[in-house]
């Protein structure tokens, strides 16, 4: 359920969250320090109050008698929040305050005598509905018959104080709470303000349909994230449209390419259809239609290749010598350059031992394109050179040069497209342009680099850059 909610929710609940964590914390130890405090200051106002008692308290007649003249008794005795009660020793009161109701006077001593509490300690105690805190202790006076002892409880009535630590504590509770909800509502409403472009490009994104999915989506970028999706975007659109134009010319050119054996074929049944001929235009007619089908394989075979290249997973996975592969691959092309009349040349490298990434079989196909074309385009009596050669620090190079018919510049450029064709290899009946595409693929997809030098009527150099395999 979390995954499929809105990024603007995500954050307003995560931000509601956090901060309702913080605020709660910050309530409680504030609310604890508010109401230690001011039960603190009650302490204090009560050791104040039970000096003053004491104060008010003398011997006569070898009692202990609470003095009630005075501004302090009088003060006192008409405090309803204020109580006081000495007793005796033998727990016979002998004094008491004024200030409560006889009713409450009574109920306090009730409440009090069931307390157990050590000398100057403050506790708290319930009256009806209402909490007091006391301070019990004992009192001594000198006389003529000898000391006189007696028992001083001093109380007041600490409701009040609670009831404002409680009135600011639902302040608190409920500022809390407004905070809460405006930064939580503003959170929301500034990260759905921030995202809007997302949403709208998100939802634009969903209607794109075939044919016109690649559509131009365009938004001005509010933020760097925003940016680098935008471009991103744009960089797929266009690399998008790339892969579609190529499809698009390879669907073309294979059909251009398929086009011209079918039509030979179509075309010679058809004459030999006509009309009853001799069993040699027959067998003419058979070998004709048998040479444009041989064509035709051979289309189909470099169209397989491709397409099983691109859905291989890992050919970088494997590994092999780059001396044997340039050896066999070169023996098994000496018989066609000798036939042409060409010398095939190959200088191997010092390491025997060094290996690239790709198996056997795919370095035949990048050998055996690269020395066909090579034999192929060079007139008799030429050359072509195969030089294995290292690189500073850890690469590798192979070299295949040849001085042959060559290339323009913009025909360099071109190469390794499906069904390109140097003006020299258009003359080629058996050529397609998929040889040198398939070999720069398998380059590519073993982590290596080619690269084509060339001049029309001179020759051409096709260097490939690799790493020594390292498994």
């Amino acid at each position: 359920m979390w995954r499929n909610l809105a990024l603007n929710i995500k954050i307003a609940l995560t931000l509601f969250v956090v901060q309702a964590c913080v605020l709660f914390v910050g309530y409680v130890w504030l609310s604890h320090w508010v109401q230690t405090t001011r039960l603190d200051e009650l302490r204090h106002h009560l050791d104040t109050q039970s000096d003053v008692i004491e104060s008010l308290i003398s011997v006569e007649n070898a009692q202990l008698v609470y003095q009630r003249q005075g501004e302090f008794a009088s003060e006192l005795d008409h405090d309803h929040d204020l109580f006081f009660d000495l007793s005796s020793i033998s727990g016979e009161m002998l004094q008491e305050s004024w200030g409560p109701t006889p009713s409450m006077r009574k109920a306090l001593r009730e409440a009090m005598s069931q307390v157990r509490a050590g000398d100057e300690e403050t506790f708290l105690f319930d009256v009806g509905h209402e909490k007091w805190i006391a301070q019990m202790g004992d009192l001594e006076r000198a006389s003529p018959e000898g000391p006189l002892k007696a028992r001083l409880l001093v109380a007041t009535n600490a409701q009040p104080v609670l009831n404002a630590v409680n009135a600011f504590k639902r302040v608190v509770a409920l500022a809390a709470i407004g905070i809460l909800l405006l930064t939580t509502l503003g959170s929301f409403i500034v990260v759905s303000l921030s995202t809007r472009n997302l949403r709208h490009f998100a939802r634009q994104l969903r209607t794109l349909k075939p044919p016109e999915f690649t559509r131009r989506v365009v938004f001005e970028a509010h933020s760097a994230e925003e940016k680098l999706l935008f471009d991103s975007y744009a960089q797929m659109e266009a690399a998008v449209q790339e892969v579609l134009e190529h499809q698009r010319l390879f669907i073309a050119n294979a059909s251009h390419e398929l086009k011209t054996p079918i039509a030979a074929v179509t075309s010679a049944l058809e004459v030999i259809l006509a009309r009853p001929r001799h069993a040699e235009d027959y067998a003419q007619t058979c070998r004709d239609v048998l040479a444009e089908m041989q064509v035709l394989k051979r289309l189909s075979l470099g169209l397989l290749d491709l397409a099983q290249l691109e859905g291989t997973a890992d050919i970088a996975g494997q590994a092999s010598g780059l001396n044997d592969n340039a050896l066999n691959a070169v023996e098994r092309w000496r018989k066609a350059a000798e036939l042409k009349g060409l010398s095939l040349s190959l200088h191997l490298l010092e390491d025997y031992q060094a290996q690239v990434a790709g198996g056997p079989e795919q370095w035949e196909v990048v050998f055996g394109n690269l020395l066909d074309n090579a034999i192929k385009y060079t007139p008799a009596g030429g050359a072509v050179d195969v030089t294995l050669d290292e690189h500073p620090g850890s690469g590798l190079i192979i070299r295949i040069t040849d001085n042959g018919a060559g290339m323009s510049a913009q025909e360099v450029r071109q190469l390794g497209q499906v069904f390109f064709r140097a003006d020299a290899a258009r003359s080629q009946s058996s050529s397609f342009g998929l040889g040198f595409a398939h070999c720069k693929r398998i380059v590519e997809r073993l982590g290596g680099h080619l690269t084509v030098q060339s001049t029309p009527q001179t020759g051409t150099r096709v260097t490939i850059a690799m790493m020594r395999y390292k498994p």
